[in-house]
């Protein structure tokens, strides 16, 4: 029963972060630390968040900020470290009540974003928002909300902000990989349960990617949803953990 709850949770973290270039972390940790532990749970998503972001930044890499995407990431590297550190040494229910803090005001704030703030790209922030993006990603599973907050800032289209928030996805969890195994967080129990849920992560990836044409060609708003299933499970983890 546990094996087939974690590959529907992960299936459907790969389908989010197909259909929207962010998300998985977002919606299966907060899923998965119902059932199993949240140290365990953010490692496992933490290494699926990393593997769905090849073929997506790979399908749109012609879109890419490559130069945002490398100072992001350069912030994120203490960042990460630390939120590693927190990681290991903040108790399961302090970590559980920030994540839906986090998921309540990146979803609420995202509802009310109606236009862009920055004329253009500055790297003093972009290096801020990196570290911030760093230590949420590795303390609680959430690398999402800074970085996804100022890339809405900025006037870029849809498909730069998508691509180029996979991009810099795909090296933040490198520095958060890094930081769990400093820390003794890669568990022979994580990396099974891994092996496990490959097979649904690969299906809920590729029908998310699938729907992301599919969608954009129809023009039709997904977002909306997405942001109140996360309101929604933000208060379900304060609820359940205090």
């Amino acid at each position: 029963m546990e094996f087939i709850i974690i590959s529907m949770i992960i299936a459907l973290g790969g389908f989010v972060q197909g259909l929207t270039g962010f998300g998985l972390a977002l919606v299966s940790v907060p899923l998965l630390s119902l059932f199993i532990d949240v140290k365990l749970a953010i490692p496992i998503a933490g290494i699926f968040g990393w593997f769905v972001t090849f073929p997506i930044v790979y399908k749109m890499r012609h879109y890419v900020n490559w130069k945002i995407g490398l100072i992001l990431f350069v912030g994120s590297l203490p960042g990460s470290y630390l939120g590693a550190d927190l990681l290991k040494h903040l108790p399961a229910d302090i970590i559980l009540i920030t994540m839906g803090i986090i998921l309540i005001l990146s979803g609420l704030y995202s509802f009310r974003s109606k236009s862009t703030l920055f004329k253009s790209v500055s790297k003093p922030i972009s290096l801020g928002v990196g570290f911030f993006s760093g230590a949420l990603g590795a303390s609680v599973g959430e690398p999402g909300p800074p970085v996804i907050a100022y890339t809405s800032m900025l006037p870029w289209s849809n498909h730069e902000i998508k691509s180029t928030l996979v991009f810099f996805f795909m090296l933040q969890m490198i520095g958060a990989i890094a930081g769990f195994w400093l820390k003794g967080l890669l568990t022979s129990d994580v990396l099974w349960h891994v092996g496990e849920a490959i097979p649904a992560f690969l299906l809920g990836t590729f029908l998310g990617m699938f729907c992301y044409n599919l969608l954009n060609r129809y023009q039709l708003n997904y977002h909306k949803i997405i942001y109140t299933f996360l309101i929604f499970i933000g208060f379900v983890l304060i609820i359940k953990n205090f």
